[in-house]
């Protein structure tokens, strides 16, 4: 387990493991966006599954002693891929709870109302995605170092939330 989230930069096999990782997490992304046209339940499904899997290595990692060195692996791209999937969700969830409540609405409209909406979000979903396969593919493959990566993870972090809840705060809707 050691050897996985500690290695050199050029091993191929870590490679293939952030690629692989990328690809379920753009893939959730778009599921938990698109399934919320079923008035949101598969797509909260999904995010439950998805943490779930995420608690499952937690614990495994926790089992072998490596739960920081692990969680600090996984912040330098993690807190900005798992974002993303958060909001993707959030932008399915709008889109299913706009249609079955859509108020004075005809079923359509609120939908594709609230669609045009969503859409922004998954914008930037797609760009937060690209950001945290860079993340992935380099910096956590190449910083070695614990407490390097959880400052990477933390900035990102701080970023994002700066970005989404203080600076965007006076951009029209």
């Amino acid at each position: 387990m050691r050897a996985t989230i500690y290695g050199s930069g050029g091993e191929n096999g870590l490679g293939l493991f952030a690629a692989a990782l990328f690809n379920n997490n753009a893939q959730v992304s778009i599921l938990a966006f698109a399934l919320g046209f079923a008035f949101a339940v598969p797509s909260l499904l999904l995010l439950v599954h998805n943490m779930g899997g995420l608690g499952a290595m937690l614990w495994l990692f926790h089992g072998a002693g490596l739960l920081p060195d692990f969680a600090a692996w996984l912040m330098v791209h993690g807190t900005t891929e798992l974002f993303a999937i958060l909001l993707a969700g959030a932008a399915g969830v709008h889109i299913g709870r706009n249609m079955a409540f859509p108020g004075e609405l005809a079923v359509l409209d609120a939908a594709a109302q609230a669609g045009r909406r969503a859409a922004q979000v998954m914008v930037g979903v797609v760009l937060m995605l690209i950001v945290a396969a860079l993340l992935e593919g380099f910096a956590r493959q190449l910083i070695d170092d614990p407490l390097a990566r959880a400052a990477i993870g933390l900035f990102m972090l701080v970023f994002w939330i700066g970005y989404l809840f203080a600076w965007r705060r006076g951009v029209p809707e």
